[in-house]
């Protein structure tokens, strides 16, 4: 069956989507629902990855080396910070320009699916993932790559309920977030290309205003939250999915902007959303 004929397909089903049983993630994400929203992006190390095997307790990474694994950083970037507690005052870390690790998802057994992405220019810091603002702080984009384990439902917020992800294939999940909670469908699912490999594109516009945030799915690397507009200002946002197959799952590779955010600061979080690569036989 082709990419379009699946894509279809499974259009035709979304409805039945809500009722696939959840799957057994317990084991790979407790603790990560519990954890506060400056998600860590910092690469799975080896005592880690050997605890999501053994029965996981947590996957919470608190370290983040611009250079990891020798890598030549492009531009430049300061001597590797061990450590990213070091928090702003609005409780997010700053990124420096450079080449940092993520963690994007798990394999079945354990093991880490990770990719390096690089970030240039000021303004850059670290949210739920990596978070770009104007000079001002009242406009805001970001980007992210990850594997959801479940979806945001009833309102959204992250107090409010999820529903299982439904990961099959990437026309299955991709049809599922074309139902977020509060969003409207400004580009369908359909067959696209991202980091070189074959997906399934899809573009919402979805209102995030929440007492906290708005949470788009529960991930192996924790909450993935949008919402960062300062309090009186427009909360939309616009967000596109691209949804595929990567290191044996299916993944989620985001890119958001709010709505009325300048022309440069998309072009920005576009520039380091393109600059994901996959690591080893990711």
């Amino acid at each position: 069956m082709s990419l379009d004929e699946e894509l279809r397909t499974t259009l035709g089903l979304e409805a039945e989507l809500h009722t696939v049983p959840p799957p057994d993630v317990v084991r790979l994400i407790q603790g990560g629902r519990a954890r506060r929203r400056r998600r860590t992006l910092v690469r799975a190390a080896v005592a880690v990855a050997a605890t999501v095997a053994v029965g996981a307790a947590t996957l919470g990474y608190v370290t983040l080396d611009p250079r990891a694994g020798g890598e030549v950083v492009s531009p430049p970037s300061p001597t590797p910070r061990p450590d990213l507690e070091t928090y702003s005052d609005d409780g997010r870390a700053t990124l420096e320009p450079g080449t940092y690790r993520m963690l994007a998802g798990l394999r079945p057994d354990g093991t880490p699916v990770d990719v390096d992405v690089t970030v240039d220019g000021p303004n850059w810091k670290h949210g739920d993932y990596p978070l770009l603002s104007d000079g001002s702080g009242s406009a805001h984009a970001g980007f992210g790559i990850y594997q959801a384990f479940s979806l945001a439902s009833g309102d959204g917020c992250v107090t409010g309920p999820t529903v299982a992800a439904s990961s099959p294939t990437p026309t299955a999940l991709a049809a599922q977030l074309a139902g977020l909670p509060r969003s409207t469908v400004l580009s369908p699912p359909r067959p696209a290309q991202v980091l070189g490999r074959g997906a399934v594109h899809l573009r919402l516009r979805i209102r995030v205003a929440c007492p906290s945030y708005y949470r788009v799915a529960n991930t192996a690397g924790g909450n993935r939250g949008i919402t960062y507009a300062p309090n009186g200002l427009p909360d939309d946002v616009v967000i596109d999915f691209w949804v595929l197959r990567a290191g044996g799952v299916v993944l989620v590779v985001d890119e958001w902007h709010d709505f009325d955010a300048p022309a440069d600061l998309r072009e920005r979080a576009q520039e380091a959303r393109e600059s994901i690569r996959f690591v080893a036989d990711g």
